[in-house]
């Protein structure tokens, strides 16, 4: 039996780099985040949605959805596959979606849904294989 230790070895390395929030009002929202020292707005759509870099982590406002963890992974095929033999509840494979990200997502016990992506400008928009 592997330990704990043993099967994140082999495991493909993830970091836990943001996370988007289910807001009832994004602009409320993202005035309250905007005062947090150092953070910058990356994207906003007026009443839809708008990201933040804080430090090193991004912070997503989402006026429809679901609140969601965002990890970065070097090799999201490689983890797909890891969860599926794990038996997670992987759902489609890993896929370029149209913001230029090469990601996937699983939903947890909660329905909380992971999204497992490549680190930024990894993958480009223009293919959907690594760079």
């Amino acid at each position: 039996m592997q330990t704990n230790h043993q099967h994140n070895a082999a495991a493909a390395n993830v970091s836990l780099e943001g996370m988007t929030l289910r807001v009832a009002d994004v602009e409320r929202s993202l005035e309250f985040y905007s005062k947090i020292p150092g953070a910058r707005v990356e994207m906003h759509r007026p009443g839809s949605f708008a990201l933040l870099s804080i430090g090193s982590g991004r912070l997503g406002l989402l006026q429809e959805g679901p609140t969601h963890l965002e990890f970065d992974t070097a090799d999201p095929d490689r983890l797909y596959e890891q969860f599926k033999a794990a038996g997670l509840p992987v759902e489609e494979p890993p896929a370029l979606k149209s913001w230029g990200e090469y990601d996937f997502t699983i939903h947890d016990p909660d329905g909380h849904c992971l999204e497992f992506d490549s680190p930024r400008h990894q993958y480009s928009a223009r293919s959907d294989q690594p760079k």
